[in-house]
């Protein structure tokens, strides 16, 4: 226990460590109601002290048991992915097309292959 002496929570710890989780998942894990979770992850209500607490030595025990398992640390979560989408040619199907006809068709179109990746953390 960090701040015994604060009643209330942090609000932005909790949705650091709420991230990518459903909020049924979380409501199950904390013992309360769904809504109750939506409300704290919303700010309608304030969020006890001890919601951050546990979620934080949660994950410290997740961690733990990876690093014991030999997995070392969690993956990290990874942000907003773009790439070029690549548009194949259509080729025209008749009901009498061999395979060797399918396959010596030539795409008349160069295609760009490059993707560009950027990963928030």
């Amino acid at each position: 226990m960090r701040y015994p002496n604060l009643r209330y929570g942090n609000p932005t710890e909790m949705a650091y460590y709420a991230m990518g989780r459903p909020v049924k998942d979380l409501a199950r894990t904390l013992r309360r109601d769904e809504r109750t979770v939506k409300d704290w992850l919303s700010g309608k209500q304030r969020v006890p002290w001890w919601v951050p607490e546990i979620m934080r030595l949660k994950r410290m025990e997740a961690e733990l048991r990876h690093y014991q398992m030999g997995m070392g640390k969690l993956a990290p979560k990874l942000g907003i992915v773009g790439a070029n989408v690549i548009a194949l040619p259509q080729v025209p199907l008749s009901a009498d097309a061999t395979v060797s006809e399918l396959n010596s068709h030539t795409p008349s179109e160069k295609f760009d292959l490059r993707t560009e990746a950027v990963h928030y953390l």
